[in-house]
């Protein structure tokens, strides 16, 4: 596991912990080994007997496989361009994979509040609608991916020291490393996702309250302390005004209606 003295080396060198507020920040990853369930055990149910699963994927082995996820913090943010850092293992075979961010459309508005999640194993899913409702884009990076969205890539995140770099379109740094070493220092198993354990937004910096656990939610608003915890992001979206649901549109309708009756009535 990292030491004290190379985390600040680390540091020095990123300017993460001094760094002005992040447009973005590195929310959660999956360190989920392909042959164990999250929190141990077997499909049924963890090693303490639960039926542990992520919020989003269920109970299923692997959790997911490899995948990590953001949260954006700056509206309207622009991230054509920019790139993921993605670091894992112990020197001398440590290995750096570099994620880049296409120039697709998608990318160049993000609101507050939305959530990016990036997978090796699970398709794209580029619909996108705040207003809607609809705050979780999930992009696929394989080999085997179109590269649309992200560079068609495997990559891996696990237990090992897995540390990730957000950078942009000009390569300096947005947000990171954040990880295993840098916080916490170690401890995230093998049957464990890493995540920030506090509501996201422009005070979070890679040494704040990031941990490793059981409670795990793919695309979706981090959980702990038994899952009875759980990522407040309204403030976040407060920024985007809800489209009017049907019941809403239908009040409205009704109430127009009543107006020009009432003024027909009137005129007569």
């Amino acid at each position: 596991m990292r030491s004290a003295p190379l985390f600040g080396l680390v540091c020095s060198i990123f300017g993460s912990v001094s760094a002005a507020a992040a447009p973005i920040l590195v929310n959660e990853f999956n360190a989920v080994s392909s042959s164990m369930y999250l929190n141990g055990g077997t499909a049924a149910a963890d090693s303490g007997g639960q039926p542990t699963a992520d919020t989003t994927l269920g109970r299923v082995l692997g959790n997911g496989g490899d995948w990590l996820e953001l949260v954006v913090i700056q509206d309207h943010l622009d991230l054509r361009g920019g790139s993921l850092s993605i670091d894992e293992g112990v020197s001398p075979s440590r290995t750096t994979t570099v994620l880049t961010f296409t120039q697709a459309g998608l990318w160049a508005d993000l609101r507050s509040g939305t959530i990016i999640t990036v997978a090796e194993d699970i398709a794209s899913d580029p619909t996108y609608d705040p207003a809607g409702g609809d705050w979780w884009i999930n992009v696929q990076a394989s080999n085997t991916a179109s590269g649309q969205f992200i560079t068609a890539s495997n990559f891996s995140v696990s237990n090992d020291n897995t540390q990730i770099t957000v950078l942009d379109a000009l390569s300096h740094v947005w947000f990171g490393p954040a990880g295993e070493g840098i916080q916490p220092v170690s401890g995230v198993g093998n049957t464990e996702v890493w995540k920030l354990e506090a509501s996201p937004s422009a005070a979070v910096t890679p040494t704040s309250n990031y941990n490793d656990g059981s409670s795990s939610s793919f695309g979706a608003p981090n959980r702990w302390s038994g899952g009875t915890l759980v990522q407040d992001f309204s403030a976040l979206r407060s920024v985007v005004v809800p489209e009017p649901g049907a019941g809403a549109l239908l009040g409205f309708a009704l109430v127009a209606a009543a107006l020009a009756s009432a003024r027909a009535r009137a005129a007569a």
